[in-house]
């Protein structure tokens, strides 16, 4: 192929990163942050559990993902990605997320994963852990690893907790069961699914970062999620024995020295409300609400094909309310064409209890919405 790969050691054993096309990386500062992930994740686990690991790196416009195997990882970056801060950040995330796949999913896996059946969907309602705990873990990382300070660490988590809580379907579909249903919710999503579903992504993170900040409360800051981390590796990881839903709860109680039964019911199996302020407290952090300067309307707009589509419309929102349907291509506010980037700052002009005029086309039809604009909530 016509890729470039480069050559780098960590903790004496052979690492290599294969790069397919152009961007604007600068390649001995990816490679000095690697190490750095790979060096801050091999001390939680004790160690690396392979003879050589491969970074596979896909360059392209505006695209991101990556997906895990168990000596290397797949990962798709935007190739101008690699300059502004919050971009850069997002990178790190990413290569800390995959490559800590390799012992939590690859190695540390539910028993329903632990032998894979191809020729049919494998249920499990441990998702939340094996994507969950990752995704808590790929903000962490690389604040551990010196890549980024305490501030960009709480400002990226506080972004990711405004992510859960403007999701309304965190009030309808329970943690466990987004786990379980994946296959046929959450990669089949429809225009209803942010009022219906949670992503165990996103609601996982959220319940690992109560769950690590109850254990380091409960043992003075001597203890934390890496401890629950590592006696997994001990007990199922190494070995490869797939672990029960029961077998997992019990051993972050084990680490945790209490029991945990609340906990899992009304966070992970149930619907209430996650408690962030109360975690948070003991360690001198509080969630505060930013209030936004327009009013509420309910929808997300998406640019395509030179039309701005209505992508979601929040259930009970003003424009729900009104009738505005996902997949209607907003024209106009008050008579006045809007775009998706134009869309705030008209909304600006209004205070809440305006009422505004709202033009779409419905499929071939067009129609015109008397709305009543709402406060931000």
């Amino acid at each position: 192929g016509n890729h470039q790969l480069y050559h780098f050691q960590v903790w004496d054993k052979p690492h290599e990163l294969a790069i397919w096309g152009r961007g604007n990386y600068q390649i001995k500062q990816v490679i000095d942050y690697l190490q750095k992930i790979i060096t801050c994740e091999a001390k939680i686990f004790g160690g690396l559990p392979y003879e050589r690991y491969v970074f596979i790196l896909h360059l392209s416009h505006d695209l991101y993902g990556g997906l895990e195997h168990k000596n290397s990882c797949s990962l798709i970056y935007d190739r101008l990605g690699f300059r502004a801060k919050e971009k850069y950040e997002r990178f790190m995330q990413l290569l800390a997320h995959e490559f800590f796949h390799l012992w939590n999913v690859k190695r540390i896996r539910p028993r329903e994963l632990q032998s894979f059946d191809y020729d049919q969907e494998n249920y499990t309602a441990s998702l939340w852990f094996c994507e969950g705990i990752t995704s808590y873990y790929d903000l962490l990382i690389p604040f551990q690893a010196g890549i980024y300070d305490a501030r960009s660490y709480l400002h990226n988590l506080s972004q990711q907790i405004t992510r859960y809580l403007t999701t309304p379907g965190r009030h309808v579909q329970p943690l466990s069961e987004s786990s379980f249903d994946a296959w046929i919710k959450l990669y089949r999503q429809d225009a209803n699914s942010g009022n219906s579903q949670i992503s165990y992504y996103l609601k996982g993170e959220m319940v690992s970062l109560l769950l690590d900040l109850l254990i380091r409360s409960l043992h003075h800051n001597q203890l934390s999620f890496d401890d629950v981390m590592r006696k997994m590796w001990q007990e199922f990881g190494k070995e490869e024995i797939g672990y029960t839903p029961e077998q997992l709860k019990e051993v972050i109680e084990t680490v945790a020295g209490t029991d945990l039964t609340d906990f899992f019911n009304r966070y992970i199996h149930g619907l209430d409300e996650l408690p962030f302020n109360q975690y948070l407290e003991p360690f001198g952090l509080k969630l505060v609400e930013e209030l936004e300067t327009e009013p509420y309307l309910g929808v997300r707009i998406k640019t395509e094909h030179g039309q701005e589509i209505i992508k979601f419309v929040e259930m009970g929102s003003p424009a729900y309310t009104a009738g505005i349907n996902a997949g209607d291509e907003l024209l106009a506010i008050d008579g006045i064409k809007v775009g998706k980037n134009q869309l705030s700052e008209r909304l600006k002009d209004y205070q809440p209890n305006d009422t505004i005029n709202i033009t779409v086309f419905h499929q071939d039809e067009l129609r015109n919405y008397s709305i009543t604009l709402a406060p931000q909530h």
